[in-house]
């Protein structure tokens, strides 16, 4: 509630209104640590580590006013590009009526293995990075093998849709039934909401509306299938050896980085505040 509309009185502060919202936050802060009333209020924030008020609102009317309204954010001498980040898409790109790839995606369909072409794509996530692959195989050997490599703050659902989405366009250069096997559960569900609102998911719907011939389905992971295990393998190279990708950020990366700027911030203002009690103190006793 305090922090409704923040976008539009939140960008800059008064120092009137910097303190109305520090005293509303000190009863709070009195109530959750049980503290005496005579405790000053910077001590508070810094003992529970909660970022001061003014600036978590500072930090939400920066994240609505980029997410919300797409405007370009400088901050910390740091600039954002809303045309960096993925954009939420409220209305549907597909008309319910032609969302008929129901039939095309299935979970519960069991692996067999054929002498068609079928992909397998996987994902792997580590320390140095992000990497997704995709690999075929057509009676039971590897034909043709492709390696994403990624940034460390993409999500993992975000990379198994990139590697899903590879692999759709490759196959689609085929003739004939072809079948996609992902061990993301999360992206088969997904590409089954005709509601989502995200870029990525309602790009895959678009591609498998366009190519009927093309299935993608679920198969359990490291269950000793040859096409998951080598899909794997591959993934784990991507993170070095891959073709570096240009995909849009995440909101929630977004919101995260603001929380550890803010954070880093709310401490720094918490110890200056500190240093002020005491040294007016000092100063009190002093004369």
């Amino acid at each position: 509630m305090l922090l409704y509309g923040a976008s539009a009185w939140a960008l800059s502060f008064s120092p009137r209104l910097e303190k109305k919202l520090s005293s509303i936050q000190r009863i709070l802060l009195l109530n959750i640590t049980g503290s005496y009333r005579t405790t000053p209020t910077a001590a508070l924030k810094t003992i529970t580590g909660i970022m001061p008020l003014h600036l978590k609102a500072q930090q939400e009317a920066i994240f609505i006013n980029f997410v919300c309204l797409r405007k370009e954010i400088e901050f910390e001498g740091l600039f954002y590009q809303p045309s960096d980040y993925e954009e939420k898409i409220k209305s549907l790109t597909i008309h319910s009526s032609l969302f008929n790839i129901i039939n095309q995606i299935s979970s519960t369909d069991p692996y067999k293995e054929d002498s068609s072409l079928v992909f397998f794509t996987e994902v792997s996530k580590t320390e140095m990075g992000t990497g997704c692959s995709y690999c075929a195989f057509e009676n039971g050997s590897k034909v043709l093998e492709w390696k994403g490599k990624l940034e460390i703050f993409h999500t993992v659902f975000q990379v198994e849709l990139i590697g899903l989405k590879e692999a759709i366009i490759r196959a689609s250069q085929g003739n004939g039934t072809t079948k996609i096997w992902t061990d993301s559960l999360s992206s088969v569900m997904a590409v089954l909401d005709p509601h989502t609102p995200h870029q990525l998911v309602r790009g895959i719907q678009s591609l498998l509306t366009q190519n009927r011939s093309i299935l993608v389905r679920w198969i359990k992971a490291h269950a000793g299938y040859q096409g998951n295990e080598e899909s794997d393998t591959i993934a784990k190279k991507a993170i070095t050896e891959g073709v570096v990708m240009k995909v849009l950020n995440t909101r929630c990366e977004l919101k995260q980085h603001l929380q550890e700027l803010f954070l880093k911030n709310g401490k720094i203002f918490g110890i200056m505040e500190t240093l002020d009690v005491l040294f007016i103190k000092c100063s009190k006793q002093l004369t």
